[in-house]
């Protein structure tokens, strides 16, 4: 009988807390510590379960940055909302499409030194709430080394100088032509304004014995190497020995041939005097003529080049677009120019031409957007439109060139992209790339879905805008997503396209 009561016991137990082991809410790190490089991105994720019915009412996710004295918001995501905290603006955003399979990822951008440290990943629904904390390493490695040689204060020495900017800190080794270290003279180690160790290392050694020098920061194995006495500069001093001594054998030159004429008859002297300075004029007007036709050679050589470049991409290119624009109207009901007419508004929400989307010579125009509002049909309809004979929808004719970059998953620099994407033959270098599209005012470079964060990509943009004197850029991005860049490029022209997700 007693047995019989327990076992009931056991039994009521159970049914009466399985409900909430069946709901238990737990949060798990998907790993503990990332590391990353500055400037790079990082993405940091936990998974959450059960996932709620309805995350975008039922679900509050909350990043943290955890430090000794508190732990401000990094950014927060509650009832559909998301709100990022001031000094990350910009850097920060919150997958929320990875929410409803179980995932709150916190996307970093433009990583920064002082970003590392440790976070802490809250999830709160109805079922309960749970947190992890995640650790990031932001890293600077070691990589360009800059020398510099210089005179010492005394006897025939010369000091060698290593400098590179990285983090953490690394020591420096240095050693000669024979692998025997060498003790530095001085090292030193400053901050810079981005949180990145400046170290400065030198050696005192002979000007005068043959040998190399090698400094290695240890950290990353960057290294630089110093040929003695061959790399040592010339001296002010030397070179004005050298000068005066030019001069001095100039003039003891001159005094010598005007010695010698005076001693020739004045007859002979002038005779001589007048072959020479015809012949001196007939040389004179020869080499002049040839110098400019060299010129001239040349210059007509730059600029067959040029063309001769401009045309062969334009072929390949439209080749590639007619696939590409068939392929495109096959799987996307696009909108009309007619439709874009009353969806393409200027800053003060006046409708504009679509033309006015092409930028004069020289110039750079944005077209800002919200997901799914159409910029990459509009970029369709600029590509079709250029390729397409007789013109498709907008007279595009003037351009020789249309390149279309699709910067949503961009790995490369901007060269390398635009060879990969358009599949340009493998023999077309980033230079004659480069040098086609910053003189020709013929060319439309267009960015579609651009958004600042890949290091290697926004730096190979910028300095192509910086050095670009007639290629016209368009650039399609959503709101925020390219702060830096229309801080920094100056003078550009905004669009926005208006509308609901087609």
């Amino acid at each position: 009988m007693k047995f019989s009561m327990d076992w009931t016991l056991v039994v009521v137990l159970q049914v009466l807390f399985q409900p909430s082991l069946s709901v238990l809410f737990t949060v798990q790190a998907e790993q503990t510590i990332y590391k990353s490089e500055y400037g790079g991105n990082v993405v940091m994720g936990c998974r959450f379960s059960p996932e709620p019915a309805n995350p975008q009412s039922d679900l509050k996710v909350t990043w943290h940055r955890i430090t000794s004295s508190s732990s401000p918001e990094v950014i927060r995501f509650d009832n559909g909302k998301i709100s990022a905290s001031q000094s990350h603006q910009g850097r920060v955003r919150l997958l929320i499409e990875e929410l409803k399979n179980g995932w709150a990822k916190l996307e970093m951008s433009r990583l920064r030194i002082n970003d590392s440290g440790v976070y802490q990943c809250l999830v709160q629904t109805s079922d309960g709430d749970d947190y992890k904390s995640i650790s990031l390493s932001v890293v600077a490695p070691y990589k360009s080394v800059t020398k510099h040689i210089e005179e010492a204060a005394e006897g025939d020495e010369v000091i060698l100088t290593c400098q590179s900017e990285g983090y953490p800190q690394s020591s420096v080794v240095w050693k000669d032509g024979h692998q025997r270290t060498r003790n530095p003279s001085n090292t030193s180690v400053s901050e810079t304004p981005d949180r990145l160790l400046k170290i400065i290392s030198q050696i005192q050694v002979s000007s005068s014995e043959r040998n190399n020098y090698t400094c290695n920061f240890t950290k990353d194995g960057s290294s630089a190497t110093f040929y003695i006495p061959d790399e040592i500069p010339q001296s002010k001093n030397d070179a004005a020995i050298v000068i005066v001594s030019m001069l001095v054998i100039m003039g003891a030159v001159t005094v010598g041939v005007l010695a010698y004429r005076r001693r020739k008859g004045k007859k002979g002297s002038r005779a001589h005097s007048a072959r020479s300075t015809r012949n001196l004029l007939v040389h004179a007007e020869d080499k002049s003529a040839a110098t400019c036709i060299q010129i001239d050679k040349e210059n007509e050589d730059v600029i067959i080049n040029v063309g001769h470049m401009e045309e062969t991409l334009g072929s390949q290119l439209k080749a590639f677009y007619s696939e590409y624009s068939t392929e495109t109207r096959r799987r996307c009901g696009a909108f009309s120019v007619e439709e874009l007419l009353q969806r393409l508004q200027n800053n003060d929400g006046q409708p504009v031409n679509p033309l006015a989307l092409l930028p004069e010579p020289g110039e750079t125009v944005f077209l800002e957007g919200l997901p799914g509002s159409g910029k990459t049909t509009v970029a369709h309809i600029l590509v079709s439109s250029w390729a397409e004979e007789p013109p498709h929808s907008l007279e595009l004719s003037i351009l020789s060139l249309l390149l279309c970059v699709d910067c949503s998953a961009v790995k490369e620099d901007l060269y390398q992209e635009i060879k990969t994407q358009l599949s340009l033959p493998e023999k077309t270098s980033a230079e004659e790339l480069r040098t086609v599209l910053t003189r020709s005012s013929k060319a439309l470079l267009l960015l579609d879905g651009y958004r600042e964060g890949n290091h290697v990509f926004d730096e190979s943009l910028r300095m192509f805008l910086s050095e670009k004197r007639g290629c016209r850029v368009l650039i399609m991005a959503c709101p925020g997503h390219c702060p830096t860049l229309m801080q920094t490029a100056g003078g550009m022209l905004k669009f926005n396209l208006q509308g609901k997700s087609l």
